[in-house]
Formats: structure tokens, sequence, C-alpha cells
């Protein structure tokens, strides 16, 4: 079958499985606890608010669920539970359709599919620049599947399991595990990824009406004003054009320039599990607020309230550590908060959310700690760095032009969210502003996530913390910029607000670009992304040896190809069995850096044009290898008296051989 229509297919399948999977269960969810005024809220609120639960909380639960049973049985609870919501989730559906929004969601499903699938040509295979995470989170959910939680650590086979935030997975797995072999871990990671889109406009929705500052703003305009931001990136497209002039290339990630702050189609498609630990940080954060702000709550909204945010704080822990940093600092502050005004019972039911959150995500957290060999020295102090000065100067000058920029960083990061937040505190007294806790919560989400994405960074890999933790600070930026914008009505507030336009254009070039380099990017021409889809040819003649692989050879069976190359895709993205060692970053799961570095040097030089079959055989033996899959990219392919000609292959092809290692020639 062609690639391109297989995987539209298993995307569209894994998103209507979303529904029984995901949305009903978060229906029934908001139906038993009342949450966010869930039972009183309009049709079509009621069911963003419904993707928004399933998101933020299901992670906590269907992990438990896994790890003391199985993926069938989370999978079997959830679509029970959604079952209890059907009739009620279809009475809410009967009346006019909504064209428009059916149309919007059919626009960002297939923006998800542009940005996610292979473009099969018959003869080459076109991947998108995404599979540099996709192969992470395909393989992670392949593990899940398979092994249960932890999972196995998918880019290098050791006893101990992945050491990972792996949350968002459970969810994936199950719609694997329910596509069965029409929907794969690439393709139900594209499902979940368009839910968490519709997650966010639920979470939007539900915070802007918490902070009281809409609330004589029509629902239809207001919904406009969330629309027309949500696209637009920051002002990375300037940078873009300045190192296309210093260094002769276009750059397809605009982002890499900078430290990142990712605009929320793109952090959608790429990291929609950081999105969604966002969405469950707030969810928790706005469960609390919404009691916090009644004068006498009863006990029933306050358990609820408690045990919605609890769930929601273990979900946000098991999406992403790096977000729940943020979360829990911003919790702290309004805990501190609380005590000096002397407000003990909301301080007492955000401490006891708290500890509930900790004891669901116990087991998480102590699998995490335990199956990592870097966990020491993770975080460390410095400064954000800023892309365009970094070049310029020496590294003392740097470390005192870095703070002093920092503002002008986020400001050119956020573009024209920057400037709506300066708009809406120009705007908007800080009475008004804060007169409910929702809205005194953007502000101390903000600064807190700021403040760490600003000074702390993570050193593993990547700044993943500097990243994602201004995930935070973005949700905020963004509410604030839709209420200064429905707030502009005479005309200094009306320049003020046209002066947005300009930012609000940069930020869609932003955003567009980078989406055209989704796929452009072989064009480019840029050295940093040589090592993708150089031979597409190959990758096809891949994509096929995997599924051959899936179904003729032993699940169990390690399966390795060449780790030599800066990066390796097709085992993730296709595979089903496990490998012995993916490339030089296999240690990206916990794997301890000197065993990956050792394995390396073990398994690369199998795939040189000098070892005798024999040498193949032990070194394979010695990494646990039980067949090796080579390509005509490889430089053992080539050699006149190679193993490879004179071993019979399992599977052959033009371009691709998988060879037994009990069969290799002696």
């Amino acid at each position: 079958m062609n690639g391109t229509l297989s995987d539209a297919c298993g995307v569209l399948l894994a998103t209507l499985l979303g529904v029984p999977l995901v949305v009903l269960p978060g229906y029934a969810l908001g139906a038993i606890t009342g949450i966010l005024g869930f039972r009183t809220l309009a049709t079509g609120d009621r069911l963003l608010c419904a993707a928004l639960l399933g998101i933020g909380l299901l992670p906590a639960l269907d992990g438990l669920l896994i790890q003391a049973a199985d993926v069938p049985v989370a999978a079997l609870a959830n679509a029970a539970l959604g079952l209890a919501a059907l009739r009620p989730a279809l009475r809410d559906l009967r009346g006019p359709v909504d064209r428009g929004a059916l149309a919007l969601a059919a626009l960002w499903l297939g923006i998800v599919a542009y940005a996610l699938i292979d473009i099969d040509t018959g003869v080459a295979l076109y991947q998108p620049i995404t599979v540099i995470d996709l192969v992470k989170h395909a393989a992670l959910t392949r593990g899940i599947v398979e092994h249960g939680l932890p999972p196995a650590d998918p880019f290098f086979a050791r006893p101990e399991r992945a050491g990972y935030y792996y949350g968002f997975y459970t969810l994936t797995a199950l719609v694997d595990w329910a596509g069965d072999h029409l929907v794969d871990g690439r393709t139900a990671f594209a499902g979940l990824a368009f839910w968490t889109g519709i997650a966010l406009l639920g979470l939007l929705d539900r915070l802007l009406a918490a902070t009281g500052l809409v609330g004589d703003v029509p629902p239809r305009l207001l919904r406009r004003a969330v629309l027309v931001l949500l696209p637009a990136g920051g002002l990375n497209i300037l940078l873009v054009a300045f190192n296309r002039a210093t260094s002769g290339y276009w750059i397809p990630i605009p982002e890499w320039l900078n430290e990142q702050v990712v605009n929320w189609p793109t952090s959608l498609v790429w990291v929609p599990h950081h999105v969604a630990a966002a969405l469950a940080g707030w969810l928790g954060l706005l469960a609390l607020a919404e009691i916090a702000d009644r004068a006498e709550p009863d006990r029933r909204a306050q358990s609820a309230g408690i045990v919605t945010a609890g769930t929601a704080f273990a979900a946000c822990a098991a999406l992403s550590v790096w977000v729940c940093l943020g979360t829990v600092a911003a919790a702290g502050i309004w805990l501190g908060l609380l005590a000096v005004e002397r407000r003990w019972r909301a301080a007492a039911r955000l401490a006891a959310a708290g500890l509930l959150g900790a004891v669901l995500a116990a087991p998480y957290l102590l699998g995490l700690l335990a199956n990592r060999a870097d966990t020491g020295g993770t975080i460390q102090f410095a400064v954000r760095r800023f892309g365009p000065v970094e070049p310029l100067f020496d590294e003392p000058t740097l470390a005192l032009l870095r703070p002093i920029l920092l503002p002008v960083n986020y400001y050119v990061a956020l573009g024209v969210f920057a400037g709506g937040a300066l708009l809406f505190w120009r705007i908007v007294p800080r009475r008004e502003a804060h007169a409910r806790e929702a809205g005194r919560l953007l502000t101390i989400g903000a600064v807190s996530s700021l403040l760490l994405g600003g000074f702390l960074r993570s050193a593993i890999l990547y700044n993943d913390l500097g990243a994602r933790v201004v995930l935070l600070a973005q949700v905020a930026a963004l509410g604030w910029t839709v209420v200064a914008l429905t707030r502009t009505r005479d005309g200094t507030r009306l320049r003020l607000a046209g002066s947005l336009g300009a930012l609000l254009l940069l930020g869609y070039a932003t955003t567009l670009y980078g989406f055209a380099g989704m796929r452009a990017y072989p064009a480019a021409g840029h050295p940093r992304f040589a090592f993708l889809n150089g031979r597409p040819d190959i990758d096809r003649a891949l994509r096929s040896a995997y599924a051959w692989a899936g179904t003729h050879l032993p699940q169990d069976l390690v399966l390795q190809a060449s780790p030599i190359p800066a990066r390796v895709f097709a085992f993730g993205l296709y595979g089903g069995q496990p490998v012995a060692v993916a490339d030089r970053e296999a240690r990206l799961f916990g794997a301890a850096p000197g065993a990956v570095a050792a394995r390396l040097a073990t398994v690369s030089p199998i795939f040189g044009a000098t070892l005798t079959g024999a040498e193949v055989r032990r070194r394979a033996a010695e990494a646990g290898i039980g067949a090796l899959v080579v390509t005509a990219a490889d430089a053992a392919w080539n050699a006149p008296d190679s193993w490879i000609r004179r071993t019979r292959a399992a599977y052959a092809a033009p371009l691709v051989r998988i060879l037994r290692v009990e069969d290799l020639d002696d």
C-alpha cells in the first residue's frame, strides 16, 4: 500500500479513536465532577472542555491502570467511561451543525497530517522534518504497547526500563492498540496532537471566563480573537533573514536560531506532550481558583476541585517534567500569597491537591529516577542565550549581556503576544486584572515560568527546560492579548492595538515559514540538516523492509541498522523490533553515556568495509543483536568481498537486506 495513503488513513482513524478513548471519557469526568462549570456550559464549550479534561486528567489515571494491569485494560476502562457519556454527548450534538467549526477542525487535521506523514511517490519516500522528534514519539508508543509501563528503552537495549516523561504516550498507546494494524505509533501520535489542539481551545475558553475580564465580550468575537492570534509565532522570521544574509543559508526551523519559544501550531505538531502538560498544569490551578473565588463553596465542590487538581498535577508531571517544574513554582508562589492573606482554607485545598498529585505521580517519579543514569546535575543555572548576539562576543561579555537583553530576547521570541501583554497591562488596572484568582494566577504563572526559563537550563542533550516551561507564560500572554484586543475602543487604544498588526503579520510569517520548512528543507541545502532523508529511495526501501520484519521476524529479536549516521529514524518510525543502540543520542531515555559509547564502538564497525563475517558475528552477539539491516548507503554493502554478499539474506531488496546473525558466513 502507498505510504502516504496508509499514513493518511491511519491519522484519520487515530483521530476518530480519540473520541471514545479521550474526549468522551473527559466528558464523563466533567459530568461527574461538575468542574469548571461543566454542566452549565453551552454545547460547543462543553465539548471543548471535555477534550481538555481528557487530555489533562487521563494520562495520570491511565498510567496507573497500565502499570497495574496492561494497555488493553486501560483502553477498555476509558471506553467504558466514555460509553457512559455517549448519550448526553449525542444529545448535545442535536441541532444545527456548525459548519464553520467543522471546517476549522478539518483544516487543523490537514495541518497535522501535512506535518507528520510521509510522502510516498512509489520510488522514493519524503519524510517531514518532524521525524527528528517523531522517531521518539513512535518508538516510545510502541514500547508501551508491547511492554507496558515503565516502557522499555526504545533507543538502547538494556534490562532497565526507560526513564522519561511518558504520560502523553499512555494515550497514544491506547489509540495504537485499539487501531491494531491500521494505526501505528506515528499516526496515533498525530491523532492525539489533533485533540491536544482542540483541548487548548478548551483551556483558553475556561481560563478567560474564569478571569472575569471578558464577561461583556460576545462569545463569537472572543473565539475569533483567539483563532486570529493562535497561528502567530514570534519575530524569528527576522532572525531567519539576518542569518540568510550572514551565512548564505535558509534555516528550515526558525526557532533554532535562538533559545526556543515555539509558536502554538508548531509546538502542537512537534511536542504536543509538553503542550498537554501546560494544559494539565493550568487545569489543576484553575480548578482550585474556581473554588477559591466562591464565598462558601460546598463540600462536594471542594472535594471535586481537590481531586481534579491533584490528578491534573500528577498528569502534568507525567506529561512533561519541565512544564511541571513551572507549575510547581507557580503553585508555591500562590500558596505563599494565600498564607500571607490568611486564606487558610484555600491554602489547605492547594496543599491537599499537591499532596494527592505527588501520591498519584509517585510510581512514575520513582521509575523515572530508577531508570536514568544521569539524574544528577540535570538542571544548571544559566542565563538564557540570545541567538543574534552569541556569535558577536566572547563568553565574559555574553555573561553580562544575556541578563540585560533577556527582556528583548523574550520580546523577539513572543512577538505579538509580548506586545499584547504590554498593551493589556497599560489598559487594564492591576486591581481588575487580579480581581479573581484565575487572573492573579495568569501573572504568577507567567512570571514563574519566564524566570525559570530565563535563568535555568536542562543539561540532558538539549535545553528542554528553557524551551518548554515558557509554555505556561505563553498561555498567559495569549490570554492577555485576547483581552487587550477586545477592549480597544477609544482612539489611543486603537492606535496601540494597530501597532500589533505588524507584529501579528511577522508572527504569521514565522509560522508559515516554519511549516514550509517542514517539507522544503532539502531545497535549503543547510548542512545542519544533511542527515535528514538524504536518500529517499533507501528510506522507502527501509520502510518496506521494517514492515516485512514486523510480520516475519520475532517481536523480541534485536534488529540493528547502522548507528553511524548523526541520527537514525527508520527503526523507530517503522520498526516493531528492539534495537541494540539507535545512534549517538541513544542516551535520551536514561541509558548511561559510557554504556552507549561502548556499544556504539562495538556495533558501528559492523557496517564498515573491513570486518570478516566471523568478526561481525562476534560483535553482534556481544551486543545481543539477532539480525542486521544493511543498506546501499553502508560501506559494507559495496565492499567486493563483503560478508553481506556471502550470507543468505532473510529479506533482500535492491537497496536493503536483512540478515540473521545466525546465518552469517564465518
